[in-house]
């Protein structure tokens, strides 16, 4: 690591318990010290995402105002990234759900079910969802093996810096990376 990185990563922390003590000023060092970071993520995310409306600065932005809202007890820089990449993946889901509820019922008339045409899949958005179900669902069975996914998908992290998050080595995130992408394979499949 740099001296520049380990600088910006010591004053991340610093700035980050300055503002879990209430320093509103440290919040917007914060915000400012760590945008450029965030919307990398966002762009990231949307990359393997290329169907998404979203633009990387509406969902960096929206990421990073559901952070200010929150009272989580930030630990490091590690848990603060983290908690981005979920805050990424929910706006990421949010946004869809509500494309989707804006879809149905749009100036549709009403039909009994045996008359109603054959209705075909919710395509980008309805994908996103049944990933996000299904990355629930993976928790309970591995919840590091869901957090190795958000990280990598929603969150645009390196192979890396997954295993400096969660403390594992890179060989337990690709063998995790493997067995989390063959169990929501078989989960999605119809």
């Amino acid at each position: 690591m740099s001296d520049t990185a380990s600088d910006d990563t010591h004053a991340l922390t610093i700035l980050l318990h300055r503002w879990q003590e209430g320093d509103a000023v440290a919040r917007e060092e914060l915000m400012a010290l760590v945008y450029r970071r965030v919307r990398s993520i966002a762009n990231q995310s949307l990359m393997k995402h290329a169907q998404a409306t979203l633009t990387p600065t509406e969902l960096a932005h929206e990421a990073l105002i559901r952070l200010l809202g929150t009272n989580a007890g930030w630990v490091d820089r590690r848990h603060f990234f983290h908690v981005v990449a979920q805050a990424t993946r929910q706006v990421i889901v949010d946004h869809a759900r509500r494309r989707l509820s804006d879809k149905r019922g749009q100036g549709v008339e009403a039909l009994p079910l045996s008359q109603a045409p054959e209705v075909p899949g919710g395509g980008f958005d309805d994908d996103v969802v049944r990933v996000d179900e299904a990355i629930v669902a993976l928790a309970q069975e591995d919840s590091r093996q869901a957090q190795i996914v958000e990280l990598s998908y929603f969150g645009g992290f390196s192979r890396e810096e997954i295993g400096e998050a969660l403390e594992v080595s890179v060989a337990t995130v690709d063998r995790d990376l493997r067995f989390a992408r063959a169990w929501l394979k078989e989960a999605l499949s119809p």
